[in-house]
């Protein structure tokens, strides 16, 4: 075997500068970035923001993704990490040192809640929850140690709709910064930086990926100065996504307002359904005039995804895991944004101190995927005899004993 052999597997031949333009992003991949001379290579770190250093730090297919992003959230940069999670965790460490304080709402995304908790506290990071409903009033929890607000409005499991801007007022007057976890309304629904917070977040493992299969999130901001420490904050950690993933999440951000709308459509006729059924107490949409918050998310939002709750009837709560089970369309699962119809059941009331608006009965999320609503309808309403048939049952039993 020739040995020159080894050096040309090695070196391929120099590939044409010929332009090639497709419509799918291009997936370019690497750990190691090489430079032209010693200047460049020594200037590197440099290049960490705005250019390549080294792949953990950035792909041209990342970049891409990420001027996307930004130009979608009216934003001037963007960072993608390797989850919503993710996304939290680097935002809130970004800006937050020990001694100091954040403000999250009882809604705010659940292990995301317990990360404050049981990550930030030891690091000496105080986190204090506060009622999603205070809105403007929310100035009174602010001290001179707060250094960050989260809002999420609506909240993945209740909906409580915040009024952002009127929160953001009261943060900026004080000194803090404002992040909005964006994800159930996404950029196509509302867009926070345009209502004045500081760090927009989306776990793009939802709508924008679309397809359950994807796991990713964003953060979106106006302050270059603040970009850099996110970035920073993100090397730090060791946060990077690969390329695959970003031409995934860039593929589904294609299609992502089609399926939003159609996911709507159908979440509506399925609420207007559900609101006829015995078996449902309340139901949980930002639409619903009754809803907390339903003003605000008329005056603020573009319309509203295929993702809300209801409240079973007490009563039933036994009869939850026979009918679950009988569902052939909806399946159980604690993600939503996706092709696919999911069913997650929750008591969000656990740790929470001030959901005395919220009746009684277990909570069922749905998020409605791209099947016709008329399976979907078939497929509730073969579910739902169940209960009622056990009501009948219960109804001829009690009848017979009050005939004895």
């Amino acid at each position: 075997m020739n040995r020159r052999d080894d050096t040309a597997h090695v070196h391929p031949p120099k590939r044409s500068e010929e332009p090639f333009q497709a419509v799918a992003m291009p997936v370019e991949r690497a750990s190691t970035v090489v430079f032209d001379d010693l200047e460049s290579f020594e200037r590197r770190v440099e290049r960490l923001y705005d250019g390549f250093s080294y792949g953990l730090y950035g792909t041209p297919t990342s970049r891409q993704l990420e001027d996307h992003i930004a130009a979608l959230e009216c934003g001037s940069r963007a960072l993608v990490v390797p989850s919503g999670m993710a996304a939290m965790t680097l935002a809130t460490m970004a800006v937050c040192r020990g001694g100091e304080r954040v403000l999250i709402p009882e809604t705010l995304y659940g292990p995301a809640r317990d990360m404050a908790e049981r990550f930030l506290g030891p690091l000496g990071i105080e986190a204090v929850s506060y009622d999603p409903r205070l809105d403007a009033s929310i100035a009174a929890m602010i001290d001179g140690r707060t250094r960050l607000v989260w809002a999420e409005s609506p909240g993945s499991a209740t909906f409580e709709v915040q009024d952002v801007p009127a929160i953001t007022a009261a943060a900026h007057k004080a000194g803090a910064l404002v992040a909005a976890d964006n994800t159930w309304a996404s950029h196509l629904l509302f867009k926070p930086l345009a209502h004045g917070v500081d760090i927009s977040m989306q776990a793009l493992s939802k709508h924008a990926g679309g397809h359950g299969d994807l796991l990713m999130g964003s953060l979106a901001v106006h302050d270059h100065a603040l970009f850099r420490r996110l970035k920073d904050t993100a090397r730090f950690l060791g946060y990077g996504v690969s390329p695959e993933d970003c031409a995934l999440c860039e593929r589904g951000l294609m299609t992502m307002p089609v399926r939003m709308r159609h996911a709507d459509d159908t979440a509506r006729k399925i609420v207007a359904w559900l609101s006829g059924r015995p078996e449902v107490a309340q139901i949980l949409h930002p639409g619903q005039p009754d809803h907390p918050g339903h003003a605000i998310w008329k005056r603020d939002f573009a319309g509203s995804a295929g993702v809300f709750s209801f409240v079973l009837r007490p009563e039933l709560a036994p009869l939850q895991s026979d009918v679950l089970r009988s569902l052939r369309l909806f399946r159980l699962g604690a993600s939503w944004g996706g092709v696919h119809s999911l069913i997650a059941v929750s008591d969000p009331r656990k740790g929470r101190a001030s959901l005395d608006w919220l009746k009684p009965g277990p909570v069922w999320r749905l998020s409605i995927g791209l099947e016709a609503l008329e399976d979907l309808l078939a497929d509730l309403s073969r579910a739902f005899e169940l209960f009622a048939e056990a009501r009948r049952n219960g109804t001829a039993a009690a009848d017979a004993k009050a005939a004895e």
